[in-house]
């Protein structure tokens, strides 16, 4: 495209495009052509020389000093990568909108620009034109000085007027030179997602001050800027929100500002659409689903305050709650105080001897046995002979404990009565009468 050694890219003002010498030189006027032709790198004025039909050299621009482009050999490098991400956005944006005026333009005066490294901003997508709503899109590649950006502002508004929309899509480099920690969100009827976050840029805060969009262009993807405003929730009473379990950073949270971020935003939350999506719309970038996608963050906003509140709340009442009445209880039985053992009662009188032992000479007098120790209710009821149980509802009760004291001496019994005189037998074949019997001699 041109002299390379002398000149990077041509813009030509008359046609407000790029000229490319390759196509040839139809419809081009030789020479300076009343400043027509542009060096897009340094800005200086071009001569179309080797145009005529006699000329014996081809075609090729010169600058008007005669010397080269006062442009370092890197600038220009720079400016023909830059000046090539713009046409392949300019013939993607034609592919979308089939038909649509779409052309690459240089929206201010370059002679007015004409020191070298004035502004590294290749030339805008201006789509419209004709008597219609004008779109103006910027596609930088790389990073812009705000004293550029707004230079290329106000060159806008004063070649296409106030109505002319200004949008800027950077580059996905500046996205990740900015990049913040992601956001989860859970927009009201969707699934789970997370929004990439970025810091804004002065340059960027420049474009919304002034009335423009600023968009992400990351492939086949485009991302929509909102504004995301994080902050504490105040304690109110009757609130705690130093929960201990996983819903610790609770009190840490965040409110939208849409569907342009606001100034004093935190950072930028990135919704993303599709190229497709955007472009739905003839000649306008539609931002439907954008717009309803920011729509239904805000709604899940709503809901997210009130759930988190009322656990706050819950967690007060939990930690506050009064401590109930305790039960009445039977009071404990104060222990009886220590007494002397009362002595124990005198043993009952021993049974009389049955009449027969009595009678019968020489058997011992009965004495009547000691008493046994009384077992336990359940000994008792499972030491019956022949393996008799005693009734589920008899009632035993443990004998009372009786203090230890002095065992009583055994009781004194009668002295037992002589042994009657033998009767001596009658001697052998000796008659017994009546009287020998009753002790008188005959």
């Amino acid at each position: 495209m041109g002299d390379e050694a002398s000149v990077s890219w041509v813009f030509d003002n008359a046609t407000r495009d790029w000229v490319d010498l390759a196509h040839g030189t139809t419809g081009l006027a030789p020479g300076l052509a009343g400043g027509r032709y542009v060096c897009w790198a340094c800005r200086e004025h071009l001569m179309l020389k080797g145009a005529r039909p006699d000329s014996k050299v081809s075609p090729y621009f010169s600058h008007t000093s005669g010397a080269d482009c006062a442009a370092a050999p890197a600038v220009r490098e720079q400016l023909e990568a830059d000046g090539r991400i713009v046409i392949e956005f300019q013939r993607r944006i034609t592919r979308a909108w089939p038909g649509v005026h779409c052309v690459l333009e240089a929206p201010f005066d370059a002679g007015a620009n004409a020191a070298a490294g004035r502004s590294v901003l290749p030339p805008a997508v201006v789509v419209g034109g004709d008597g219609n709503e004008v779109l103006v899109v910027e596609r930088p590649r790389r990073p812009v000085g705000t004293g550029e950006v707004e230079q290329r502002i106000q060159a806008v508004k004063a070649r296409y007027g106030g109505g002319a929309r200004h949008v800027w899509f950077w580059a996905k480099d500046a996205l990740q030179a900015a990049r913040l920690a992601d956001l989860a969100v859970l927009p009201r009827g969707l699934a789970k997602a997370r929004h990439a976050t970025i810091a804004p840029t002065e340059q960027q805060l420049a474009i919304l001050a002034a009335g423009g969009r600023v968009y992400f262009l990351d492939g086949q993807q485009v991302l929509i800027p909102y504004g995301v405003h994080d902050f504490d929730h105040e304690q109110r009473s009757e609130e705690d929100w130093d929960f201990p379990d996983w819903r610790w950073g609770w009190h840490r949270d965040w409110r939208i500002s849409h569907p342009v971020p606001a100034p004093d935003a935190t950072r930028w939350g990135l919704a993303p659409v599709t190229f497709d999506e955007l472009t739905r719309t003839r000649g306008v970038f539609s931002l439907a689903t954008a717009n309803d996608l920011m729509n239904r963050l805000e709604q899940s906003q709503r809901g997210r305050w009130r759930s988190r509140r009322s656990q706050a709340a819950a967690l007060y009442q939990e930690r506050h709650r009064p401590t109930p009445p305790a039960e009445p209880t039977a009071p404990l039985p104060m222990p009886a105080a220590e007494a002397s053992p009362e002595p124990p009662a005198p043993p009952a009188a021993p049974p009389e001897p049955p009449a027969s032992a009595a009678a019968v000479p020489g058997s011992r007098p009965h004495r009547p046995p000691l008493p046994e120790e009384r077992p336990e209710p359940e000994a008792q009821k499972t030491n019956q002979p022949d393996g008799e149980q005693l009734p589920e509802d008899s009632v035993y009760l443990p004998a009372a404990a009786v203090p230890p004291g002095p065992m009583p001496p055994p009781p004194a019994y009668p002295p037992a009565p002589g042994q009657p005189p033998l009767v001596p037998s009658p001697a052998q074949g000796q008659r017994r009468g009546w009287r020998s019997l009753f002790g008188l001699r005959t």
